[in-house]
This record gives structure tokens, C-alpha cells and sequence, in this order.
């Protein structure tokens, strides 16, 4: 891999880092990262140090690493998409009377009349309409894709006009 490949690579872990709780893996990766970014060493030794570093980002809940197609959201902004999907998520999980939120609210997630399973799949279910309402209204221009300083979006959807 070509130094400067790594370094962009690596670069867009750090912006992810700044915004997500990766735990106690923040400080691994961050070293990690630190020694892959060292000019001189072989192509080689910068294939094997992103190897090692994207292993320990799949253990991660919300990987920073992305499969497939890239997102068309800039690293930063990604980030903290990643990180307000994560947070939706982990709130809902932690909701107390799990049994009765998954009977009472959207009690039928589509026209088949089927419930959700457990409160993960309920958590992950809004954590995806978060994810859509975010990226839509950083593309229409509704949101600047960052937090407030009360660390929430301060997302501010236009008001529908009432037809007369």
C-alpha cells in the first residue's frame, strides 16, 4: 500500500475517533495509527499495518470502515452520522419495559402485520431512520453535519405551509 493511501485511510479512522466511543480501542488504534503513519517503510509494512488496524475496527460495533460503496458524506460528517446512529441506538436498547415498547410502539412494522423481534432490532430500526433523516438533510442543505455544544444536532426542519 502506498503511504499516501494509508494516510488518508488512517486519517478518516482519526476524524471517526473524535466523534465515536470506540472504548478502549481508541488508544490501540490511535497508536496504531501513529506508528503506520511513519514515513520510510515499505509498501509492505503499510499493507500489514492497515490490515491490523481495519481487524480491530471490525470488532467494533459502528466501524469507521466502511464495505462496498463509500459513503457520499465527507469523513467528518460521517463521523458524526455514525456517532448520533449509535447513541439513537444504545438509548433505545436501554429503555426499561423492553416487552411493552416493542408491543405498543409501531407494534406493526410493515403491511405483513409483523412485530419487531426484540428492543435491539426496534433500536436498529430507528437507528436507520436516523441514519436516512441525517444524510437527507445534510444533502438538501437542512443540516451542516455537526453537533451542537449540548452535543445534538440542532436539526431544524422546515414547517409545512398550510394549503388554503
Amino acid at each position: 500500500m502506498e503511504y499516501n493511501k494509508l494516510v488518508e485511510k488512517t486519517n478518516s479512522i482519526i476524524t471517526w475517533l473524535d466523534v465515536n466511543d470506540a472504548g478502549s480501542l481508541d488508544i490501540v488504534l490511535r497508536g496504531m495509527i501513529t506508528s503506520a503513519q511513519v514515513e520510510g517503510q515499505t509498501e509492505k509494512q503499510y499493507e500489514q499495518f492497515w490490515a491490523s488496524i481495519r481487524s480491530l475496527c471490525q470488532t467494533l460495533p459502528n466501524s469507521p470502515i466502511r464495505k462496498g460503496t463509500q459513503p457520499s458524506l465527507p469523513t467528518q460528517v460521517q463521523a458524526v452520522v455514525d456517532s448520533v446512529v449509535n447513541r439513537v441506538v444504545n438509548a433505545f436498547v436501554g429503555i426499561g419495559e423492553q416487552d411493552l415498547m416493542i408491543d405498543t410502539i409501531m407494534p406493526m412494522r410493515n403491511t405483513s402485520g409483523e412485530k419487531f423481534a426484540d428492543i435491539q432490532t426496534l433500536a436498529e430500526y430507528f437507528g436507520k431512520r436516523v441514519r436516512r433523516l441525517l444524510t437527507d438533510s445534510y444533502k438538501n442543505k437542512l443540516w451542516n453535519g455537526e453537533l451542537t455544544d449540548d452535543n445534538i444536532t440542532g436539526l431544524t426542519l422546515p414547517v409545512k405551509e398550510d394549503s388554503e
